[in-house]
């Protein structure tokens, strides 16, 4: 063992030179090599709870996907963000559950990730309180006139039952909310790259690495 010890230092001391070129140079290039400067790709999600008021296309997690993955709701509504096929290309919508939406943007900046996806969902709800409002309009104004309606004695129990089956689906009615709304602070990074200083580093570590074994690999060798 002391032989082997004595001559890796005498190697150490010979080859001192590649202990010094070769971290410097993998420093060198991992500074300044292209690859992994990228940069990193943030992502913002928002939750939509969806509404009831009989409705499948806005009251369906799976209608409600199928809406907001195809073109003619941004052509519609958020012509800005229409690219060549029509869906933002950083876009993802799924189902968490029958009642539950998750909409996912990416973008390198935090804060266009979130107003994107918070742009998308808000717009989303606009035309939901819309519907909701026409339905809820449709059953108020359906309640108003069955009660204001003059029947006979024979139908009164016929008018009172429509009158509280219209009033429970009233009571019913919801629309759509937004649960979670993506704020840049909470973004979630889906892909972090080495910034220059990190691939120095990493280089030098390796350059020492590789160093050590020219140097210690050989006498290993011969002891085996």
């Amino acid at each position: 063992m002391e032989v082997m010890v004595r001559r890796i230092a005498g190697r150490s001391r010979k080859f001192l030179w590649m202990l010094l070129v070769i971290p410097i140079l993998l420093g060198g290039i991992g500074w300044s090599l292209p690859v992994g400067k990228e940069p990193s790709i943030i992502r913002a999600e928002a939750t939509i709870s969806l509404g009831n008021y009989q409705n499948e296309d806005f009251n369906q997690a799976k209608k409600v996907v199928t809406l907001l993955s195809h073109a003619p709701f941004y052509q519609e509504n958020l012509a800005h963000l229409v690219e060549e096929n029509g869906v933002p290309s950083q876009l993802t919508v799924s189902a968490v559950n029958e009642q539950m939406v998750k909409l996912v943007y990416s973008d390198s900046s935090a804060q266009q990730a979130a107003n994107t996806v918070n742009e998308i969902a808000q717009a989303f709800l606009a035309i939901d309180q819309q519907k909701f409002a026409d339905k809820k309009r449709i059953i108020d104004d359906s309640i108003a006139a069955t009660e204001q309606e003059q029947v006979s004695e024979d139908a009164k129990v016929d008018q009172k039952r429509f009158l509280y089956e219209l009033e429970t689906a009233q009571l019913g009615l919801k629309h759509a909310t937004l649960l979670r709304e993506a704020r840049p602070s909470d973004l979630v990074v889906e892909s972090q790259n080495l910034s220059s200083r990190d691939r120095a580093v990493l280089g030098v570590l390796i350059g020492v690495c590789i160093a050590f074994l020219i140097i210690v690999l050989p006498e290993v060798v011969r002891k085996a």
